[in-house]
């Protein structure tokens, strides 16, 4: 027969290992739930072509259509803005024309949609939020790459790997060093110039070593002979 402890041992073990399974069991359904709803609601054709994320292109003909007729004028700049940007213009949010007849239901999800787009300015940053239909333009793809880099964020590259001599401005004060003496007077060019090739410093020794003078000789006789 078992102790008290054993029992109570088990028993602990019991309701751990029915927790342990109870919690696995939650997963499994937690990912088909997860699954189901990304199956639904991530399909690109079912929502206009579009899918939030994505970068947007207006058509060359999009002034012409009604829908962009009929947006207030205040609205028709901001997006003459947008586009005279030159920055990519990313959609944040997509939007039914009508309430779904089924709330939370995807099969009322319909075709004709509203675009919530805005400039990326880069780093995350977006702005001038604007909501246009759908048929003003379209998606543009470039998975599984990033987009491309708007020439409006880039600039001339001054970088030089190739040396150039150095021009110096003599009128700029900070080349310009004052003399001293008597005033007035005029700043003179300072002399940064660096020599380009070795000094020869003319010297004679005080108390000329023969010592020295034999050794370098040997020396230097060696060297000629090899």
């Amino acid at each position: 027969m078992l102790s008290i402890q054993s029992q109570n041992f088990l028993e602990i073990k019991l309701a751990y290992l029915c927790d342990y399974l109870q919690s696995c069991i939650n997963n499994i359904m937690a990912g088909k739930k997860f699954v189901k709803l990304h199956e639904s609601y991530m399909r690109r054709y079912e929502r206009g072509g579009f899918l939030v994320g994505d970068i947007f292109k207006f058509n060359d003909n999009f002034k012409s259509q009604d829908s962009y007729k009929a947006l207030g004028t205040k609205t028709q700049e901001l997006i003459d803005q947008i586009i005279d940007s030159g920055l990519n213009i990313q959609i944040v949010d997509i939007k039914d024309t009508d309430p779904a007849r089924y709330p939370a239901n995807p099969a009322t999800s319909s075709m004709n949609v509203v675009l919530n787009i805005a400039l990326d300015t880069g780093g995350g940053r977006y702005s001038h939020y604007c909501s246009i239909p759908c048929d003003l333009g379209q998606s543009v793809q470039y998975a599984p790459n990033l987009a491309p880099i708007p020439d409006a964020l880039r600039r001339a590259d001054k970088v030089n790997i190739k040396p150039e001599e150095f021009v110096e401005d003599e009128e700029n004060l900070a080349n310009r060093a004052d003399p001293g003496g008597t005033e007035p007077h005029d700043l003179v060019p300072t002399n940064r110039s660096l020599p380009k090739k070795n000094t020869v410093i003319p010297s004679d020794p005080v108390t000329p070593s023969q010592a020295v003078t034999s050794y370098t000789n040997e020396y230097l006789g060696d060297l000629t002979e090899g």
